[in-house]
């Protein structure tokens, strides 16, 4: 709800918007090329493999994993999805495609919180058509 709030706030303030939650419908070649941004004015700190999101009085804590911490590193420096991916497969022994999963599941979630968007806004519906 916070998310949506956020984006509402933005549409009123003239801001191009995307509807974030349907960026997963987006074709996996686009999704590969997506740069994250962080939103200015979200509230939120990594600390004890956690993420922790202020909303007012309330804070909400999504644990992390390594993986993950090092996905919003790469993510702070708008490297794309992909290139997050192969940068984190030099350090680690999990699979490309599993790492690939994490991070881009990482920032659909990021998204979803209103925490980071795409850099490129993507006209989902005009992609979409056949």
């Amino acid at each position: 709800m916070a998310g949506n709030i956020g984006v509402l706030n933005d549409e009123f303030n003239g801001v191009e918007c995307i509807p974030l939650s349907r960026l997963k419908e987006l074709p996996d070649k686009l999704v590969r090329g997506i740069e994250p941004v962080f939103f200015p004015d979200e509230i939120w700190e990594i600390r004890d493999l956690a993420l922790y999101i202020s909303y007012g009085k309330l804070t909400k804590r999504i644990e992390l994993s390594r993986i993950e911490i090092q996905s919003i590193e790469h993510f702070k420096r708008n490297i794309s999805l992909e290139k997050t991916a192969l940068e984190i497969k030099k350090t680690s022994e999990s699979p490309f495609d599993e790492i690939y999963k994490l991070v881009t599941q990482l920032f659909f979630n990021l998204a979803s919180l209103h925490i980071c968007h795409p850099r490129k806004v993507y006209h989902i519906d005009e992609i979409l058509k056949p």
